[in-house]
């Protein structure tokens, strides 16, 4: 089992992308795409709501082949729900351990996804390991019955992956023991996220995320809109969708600011590296983030970042390739931008990118996920 093309990997997401350009779960493309040249996988993505009740089979974008299924195609009164995760779990069971050619189980997510392939491979008597992205962490470890299920599923998997150191230190309040915790950050797809041109100037910062009001948008416009009144001449490309547009747009209206802040919407992953390579640096004030994937996209383009000073994110950026900040204080942030374009030339756009490829890229992703696969189907 040494040789890793002999191994073959049942995937257990817990979101995958419905079409192109949707951003849920597009992330799972990365870990397959890291793979794929070495090992055979297999994902199977279960939801418990879907338009089309049923299962359905296909090869993703040419490439890899994928399993969906889904259990309802209706709305259902709340008190059901329970009684749908049970039909959701059973399904799951049934369709999982029909791939018996598979030798080792990766789910995602320790409650729902890692207790599935807890019994999946105690059925097919093979190992199975668990990513787990939940952030913030506490959601899990503060509830009675998620904890438990999370510490359960951590002691039994034979390995427990983590995307950030900080991320460990959460996982380990479970009291799951440490030896069974690998910290493997997340895959950046260096393939598409590529340097942009050395020492160009485009008088342009980008926020690209979820507008969600923990990640900063709100915060990064209202920073941006101080700068303008040093540095006129600069643009805001906001890219993302989210609870937190309308009062993002409302502010830009408010203050005329139309001609200065460019709201893009939802882009493409490819769509994203293109927009990326188009501006001097990245603002990403988010109060919690358990690996920030658009932070090591945006260094793996060589575009410097003004990022969070809280959680996973700090533990990559640093005075080489960012500004770490307060992601509150919007005068904290203003004056990082500040920063940032007073001492621009100190940045060095190929080297960024070329640290951050070998930290987080496709290739030493994939030797990595690979590396953990052949040891635990070889014991």
């Amino acid at each position: 089992m040494n040789n890793p093309t002999n191994i073959k990997a049942l995937i257990l997401p817990e979101l995958f992308p419905d079409f192109e350009g949707d951003m849920k779960g597009v992330f799972i493309e990365d870990y397959l795409l890291a793979v794929h040249s070495k090992i055979d996988t297999q994902t199977l993505y279960v939801r418990l709501r879907g338009e089309q009740k049923g299962c359905v089979s296909e090869l993703y974008k040419n490439k890899f082949k994928l399993t969906r299924v889904v259990v309802c195609n209706r709305n259902l009164p709340k008190w059901t729900k329970p009684l749908l995760y049970l039909k959701w779990f059973w399904k799951g069971y049934q369709y999982g351990i029909t791939f018996k050619s598979t030798n080792i189980i990766h789910a995602h997510g320790l409650v729902v996804n890692g207790l599935l392939a807890y019994f999946i491979s105690k059925k097919l008597k093979i190992p199975f390991v668990v990513t787990e992205h939940t952030g913030p962490f506490s959601r899990i470890t503060q509830h009675p019955i998620l904890s438990k299920i999370a510490r359960f599923v951590g002691k039994k998997a034979d390995k427990v992956l983590v995307v950030s150191e900080h991320q460990k230190q959460e996982v380990l309040k479970l009291n799951i023991p440490e030896n069974k915790i690998i910290v493997i950050y997340n895959p950046v797809n260096d393939i598409i996220f590529k340097p942009k041109p050395e020492n160009i100037l485009f008088n342009k910062i980008a926020f690209v995320s979820r507008l969600d009001e923990f990640k900063g948008g709100l915060r990064t416009l209202k920073a941006f809109h101080q700068l303008l009144s040093t540095h006129p001449d600069y643009e805001l490309k906001i890219v993302g969708e989210g609870e937190e547009k309308v009062a993002i747009e409302n502010y830009i209206e408010e203050n005329q600011l139309q001609n200065k802040v460019k709201m893009k919407g939802l882009l493409t992953k490819a769509e994203i590296a293109k927009t990326l390579k188009t501006v001097d640096f990245l603002v990403f004030p988010s109060r919690h983030e358990t690996f920030g994937l658009v932070v090591a996209e945006a260094l793996c383009c060589g575009v410097p970042v003004v990022c969070t000073n809280q959680t996973a994110p700090k533990e990559f950026v640093n005075k080489t390739n960012g500004i770490l900040v307060n992601p509150d204080d919007v005068n904290a942030i203003y004056e990082a931008m500040l920063q940032m374009i007073k001492n621009y030339n100190q940045y060095n756009s190929s080297n960024i990118s070329e640290k951050t490829s070998k930290q987080f890229g496709i290739t030493t992703f994939g030797n990595k996920l690979t590396a953990i696969y052949q040891e635990l189907c070889a014991e």
